[in-house]
């Protein structure tokens, strides 16, 4: 009886010592930033993106890239995934700029060699930044929202404050919570993280034109997530695109990018 105790003992405490550890360190395991600084010349990128300065809402100086738009064309602002940096979402642009539409890809806090440490309140805090700067290159431009994975819960909670033009959202979840289970169901995540992207709720309040791509054999974000996420909109303009074969970051492999621009231009005729 008494070793069956300790036993016991010994099982909470090590679960108890788990949690502590995944609650003190999550922000390290949640967001995962390359230092080294780039350009997205280093890779595949549209010709006339240029490099350029923004602030964040509370004040941060960051760096961003951007191509200006044809005439009368919209602007896609760009949020990349955890693992990402700008030259690395740059050249999924390439059709968008190609067919006139400017593009904005806005690098966050703590990532290359950015200020700060990324936060969800930093995220977003760097994303109305973005939307700011925008306005000030392109202020009669309609303006698209663009995430992938973590970008999507970025995307969200600017179009929560800011409504955008147009959402695409690839690779996108519920919830941080929601993603965070499928790697650790063990643990009472919903107590114990500080940054949920809450993408659910806030998708609810959208009214503008909204295409969800996601991959059918997705691993990290399971393609009933990007089910919930299209019921959820209020948009009445609402398109969901699942790919057979796709996983989490490959989706262009299997014509995102086609489907995602043909999309837009259905609602963003050249010229007009």
């Amino acid at each position: 009886m008494a070793l069956a105790l300790k036993i016991i003992i010994a099982g909470i405490a090590a679960y108890l010592l788990i949690c502590l550890l995944i609650w003190a360190f999550q922000r390290k395991l949640m967001y995962v930033p390359q230092k080294h600084v780039v350009t997205p010349y280093m890779n595949e990128a549209p010709e006339n993106m240029k490099p350029v300065s923004y602030k964040s809402r509370d004040g941060l100086e960051l760096k961003a890239f951007f191509a200006p738009p044809a005439d009368k064309m919209p602007v896609i602002i760009y949020f990349h995934g955890n693992t990402g940096i700008v030259s690395d979402a740059a050249h999924k642009m390439i059709p968008m700029a190609k067919a006139g539409f400017g593009v904005l890809i806005p690098e966050y806090r703590g990532y290359d060699d950015n200020p700060g440490s990324p936060s969800e309140r930093g995220l977003i805090s760097d994303a109305l930044g973005a939307r700011d700067l925008a306005q000030r290159l392109c202020p009669n431009a309609p303006v698209i929202y663009y995430g992938m994975s973590l970008g999507t819960g970025v995307a969200n909670a600017l179009a929560e404050q800011i409504p955008p033009d147009a959402l695409i959202q690839e690779a996108g979840f519920t919830s941080f919570i929601d993603a965070a289970r499928e790697f650790y169901p063990f643990l009472p995540l919903s107590l114990m993280m500080k940054d949920t992207y809450k993408s659910e709720e806030r998708i609810r309040s959208l009214k503008a034109p909204l295409l969800v791509l996601h991959g059918e054999r997705d691993k990290t974000v399971p393609v009933e997530q990007a089910g919930r996420i299209f019921d959820a909109a209020g948009s009445k303009d609402k398109t969901i695109k699942i790919y057979p074969e796709g996983r989490h970051v490959d989706l262009f492999d299997f014509g995102a990018s086609n489907d995602a621009l043909d999309w837009l231009l259905q609602r963003f005729p050249k010229g007009e």
